[in-house]
């Protein structure tokens, strides 16, 4: 019986997360209270919509123009059964490459000694950024929040695009949807201070809604 992921986002294109075009699928749910951080909407444990695992790959694996997916949240390893159910599907019917953020380090998703994590940590996933965002240690670097996160390499599959994370080149994009505009990527301190004032304004309909 398929499990459900509490989704907060899925969007099925995008070129900001990763080398070429990817599904990105943001988890919804985290108890951390980050400074600084983009997606405090992410941060409601009952917030989102239950999603059937199995619809969301099935949507993915009718994609046949993306390299891999990026999964990030809120927190994906607070939802560590549906995690492992989605990712064990698609490595076993896609040859699509696996990124994952988490404000956990390897070492404290080693400690709890949980088979699915460790089946995450060893196979299912190509690369995971870890470590929580610092706000002081935002220093531009492409991909990753701050400093402190760190780049590890489950599989060889993304060591090949190592020099794209050295880079300090921050890409977003801006999707709107009926909901919401929806921020994709990891933006610079300026570009995420002017998003949160042109947001506000538009949610409260004093802008210009052309962003």
């Amino acid at each position: 019986m398929s499990g459900r992921i509490r989704l907060h986002n899925m969007v099925l294109h995008t070129k900001v997360l990763g080398p070429g075009a990817r599904c990105a699928i943001w988890f919804q749910g985290c108890p951390r209270q980050c400074k600084g951080c983009m997606s405090p909407e992410t941060r409601s444990l009952d917030g989102g919509r239950l999603i059937n695992v199995q619809r969301i790959c099935s949507e993915i694996v009718r994609l046949n123009d993306i390299e891999g997916i990026t999964i990030s949240g809120g927190e994906p390893f607070l939802q560590t059964d549906a995690l492992f159910e989605l990712l064990d599907i698609i490595k076993r019917t896609t040859n699509l490459g696996v990124i994952i953020y988490t404000g956990f380090t390897i070492e404290q998703l080693h400690v709890q000694k949980n088979i699915k994590i460790d089946a995450i940590l060893s196979h299912l996933a190509d690369l995971i950024i870890d470590g929580e965002y610092v706000d002081e240690l935002n220093d531009g670097g492409s991909l990753i929040g701050s400093a402190n996160q760190q780049l590890n390499f489950i599989t060889e599959r993304y060591v090949p695009y190592k020099h794209m994370y050295d880079e300090h080149i921050r890409n977003v994009e801006i999707r709107a949807s009926k909901d919401e505009l929806f921020f994709i990527g990891i933006p610079d301190k300026r570009t995420l201070d002017n998003w949160i004032i042109t947001a506000h304004k538009i949610t409260n309909g004093t802008g210009n809604e052309s962003v």
